[in-house]
């Protein structure tokens, strides 16, 4: 098992992992057994050797397969519909108290190349002062049809996905967030920790290299590759989540100052309507390849 040492500017060492290696929570609620084997596996199969915990919690419908995994599984008594942020919440905060950082982020339907560790670890090498990393992605459809190019959002970091995260010990504030956020936020959960981020000064750094898959199931993306829209899209419903939003709820709740649903993200359209729950928009793709580098 190896070390991972950083040095800072000022010479100081700065562990890039705990004591007890790296954790990786994920929320799951009735995805298949396929899809939740797929994920659970590209955590097993990292490159580097890294110590790493995989952290599953089952949102109302545990699965007694998971429970014969090595991992650490909790089980909900009931599904929470707020889009895996209670379990998210919970995972992370059993995986802190047990020792485990940085705390990761990986959606069940979604997946890490074998080499996101060893990108994480060598863009905290890069960054050792950074609070919280942004790892790049590559979005797909559900059936593994990959989408050329970067979410414009995703460019200058403006949108992090949930399972781009990667959260050192001096951003563990932000994390009790997503559980504590109103339900309605869920669809743009991560939208509302990064403004979180923002609004605690924290220093994040990125890279757009990609070594997470993203699953890719909102109508930008199936229009990206000229394909029909299915009927189950997880599109924001963003006239709903504007008719629930209401700032002095979510400063009573969290302490933040939101307008999230006052100033709407570039290809966000009111009217658009959600079938399904799913996590925020991140359209549209760009035009053009883009390159991908450090910020």
């Amino acid at each position: 098992m190896r070390s991972a040492t950083n040095v800072s500017e000022s010479g100081s060492p700065c562990p890039a992992i705990g004591p007890r290696g790296v954790a990786v929570i994920t929320p799951y609620y009735k995805e298949s057994l396929a899809v939740l084997e797929r994920c659970h596996r590209s955590c097993l199969e990292q490159e580097g050797d890294w110590p790493l915990r995989h952290v599953m919690v089952a949102d109302g419908h545990p699965r007694c397969e998971v429970a014969g995994w090595d991992v650490d599984h909790i089980p909900l008594p009931q599904a929470h519909a707020d889009n895996g942020n209670t379990p998210r919440c919970l995972g992370a905060i059993s995986a802190i108290n047990q020792g485990y950082w940085p705390i990761l982020f990986l959606d069940a339907d979604n997946w890490f190349q074998p080499w996101h560790m060893n990108s994480v670890l060598a863009l905290r090498q890069r960054h050792p002062r950074a609070d919280v990393l942004a790892m790049g992605r590559e979005c797909a459809l559900p059936d593994g049809t990959l989408l050329q190019g970067v979410p414009e959002e995703d460019l200058g970091h403006r949108h992090v996905d949930t399972s781009c995260y990667v959260f050192y010990p001096s951003a563990f504030r932000v994390l009790p967030l997503w559980g504590m956020m109103p339900t309605y936020l869920g669809p743009i959960c991560d939208r509302f920790i990064r403004e979180a981020i923002t609004d605690y000064g924290l220093v994040v750094a990125g890279t757009h290299q990609p070594s997470v898959v993203f699953t890719a199931h909102y109508s930008w993306a199936y229009q990206a590759l000229g394909r029909s829209v299915p009927d189950d899209v997880h599109d924001v419903d963003w006239s709903r989540l504007k008719a629930h939003f209401d700032q002095s709820e979510i400063l009573s709740r969290t302490g933040l100052h939101s307008s999230l649903a006052i100033s709407l993200p570039i290809g966000a359209d009111v009217k658009t309507t959600t079938t399904h729950q799913g996590s925020s928009i991140s359209g549209p793709m760009l035009r053009k390849p883009y390159t991908p580098r450090d910020l």
